[in-house]
């Protein structure tokens, strides 16, 4: 591979270089006559090799998140509504607890409230009739307030009873089961996001230099013939590890039907623009030496030149 000296125009048709200079005499009894004999040699096009080069890299896939879900109250499981390997929504019901427990909490909060909420305004009256003291006015409205907090607080344990997907994703494991008594945040089951797939891989200095070059991502998987998964690079460690590599994070947005799954082995093909000025490629046995410098054989209309070029 060599470069082009600047004085060397595109118009270089090829690159011509000795193979074979066999000159025949006849030996035949008439030496008066006079036979022609071409010159043969051998040509190879000179071409102008792409500047983009590509690099592979082993990874694994990984999923998005991967998240156990918990309820934040305690108490035994009603119902799992999911299976093992079951695709779930966002926002779909994953699991309840029994919650008569909580139902009572609620009802008697909520009977606090509204009967410190009647006296509250009985006192707010006679405070603006300036019949009651400012203290005792601001003690009935702190108990209200404070019964008014604790009735949230069980309408939330109460909601807290059913347990929601937060994304959309697969269940992987089932931890209870139905009657099972749990407390708060002990995982019960445990749900990936596979909407976006997550490849992590580590490059040398050289390819971190050129992660802005980089002109396109993508990967493949040995047991998936003919097909190429499309990667975009989102974020990389500007650090190097131990091993004097840099991470490049990258991701893939499955199509519906992907056969990507998270744990495969892939390897990741990197294109990338590794140099400005255009390269030429000849034969190297198309060079030769004089006077220190460099030069090629160039055919150019039926007619041989030599031409300096810089390697």
């Amino acid at each position: 591979m060599f470069t082009k000296k600047q004085k060397v125009k595109k118009t270089i048709y090829s690159c011509a270089f000795v193979f074979a200079l066999i000159f025949v005499s006849s030996c035949g009894s008439n030496t008066n006559n006079n036979t022609e004999y071409e010159k043969l040699v051998k040509t190879a096009v000179a071409k102008e090799l792409s500047p983009i080069k590509e690099k592979f890299f082993p990874a694994i896939i990984e999923e998005a998140q991967e998240v156990n879900l918990a309820f934040r109250v305690a108490g035994p499981i009603f119902k799992v509504h999911v299976k093992e390997g079951q695709y779930v929504k966002k926002g779909q019901l994953i699991a309840e607890m029994d919650s008569r427990d909580y139902v009572v909490q609620k009802s008697a909060a909520e009977a606090q409230a509204l009967q410190l909420k009647s006296e509250f305004e009985r006192v707010e009256e006679l405070k603006n009739r300036n019949s009651v003291s400012e203290n005792d006015y601001e003690k009935m409205k702190a108990g209200k307030e404070m019964a008014e907090a604790k009735y949230k607080n069980t309408v939330d344990q109460l909601n807290d009873t059913k347990l929601y997907a937060p994304f959309s994703g697969y269940i992987t494991e089932v931890m209870f089961k139905n009657g099972e008594l749990v407390n708060h945040g002990t995982p019960i089951v445990s749900l990936v996001d596979v909407s976006l797939l997550k490849v992590v891989i580590d490059v040398p200095a050289s390819m971190y230099i050129k992660k802005n070059a980089i002109t396109n991502i993508e990967c493949t998987q040995e047991n998936i013939q003919n097909e190429t998964f499309p990667l975009t690079l989102y974020s990389n460690n500007i650090k190097a590890n131990n091993n004097g590599l840099y991470k490049l994070y990258l991701y893939h947005s499955p199509r519906a039907g992907s056969k990507l799954a998270p744990g495969m082995n892939v390897s990741v093909n990197i294109s990338f623009k590794a140099y400005e000025a255009p390269i030429v490629s000849i034969p190297v046995t198309a060079i030769f030496e004089k006077n220190g410098n460099s030069f090629v054989w160039v055919v150019d209309n039926n007619v041989v030149k030599s031409r300096q070029i810089e390697t």
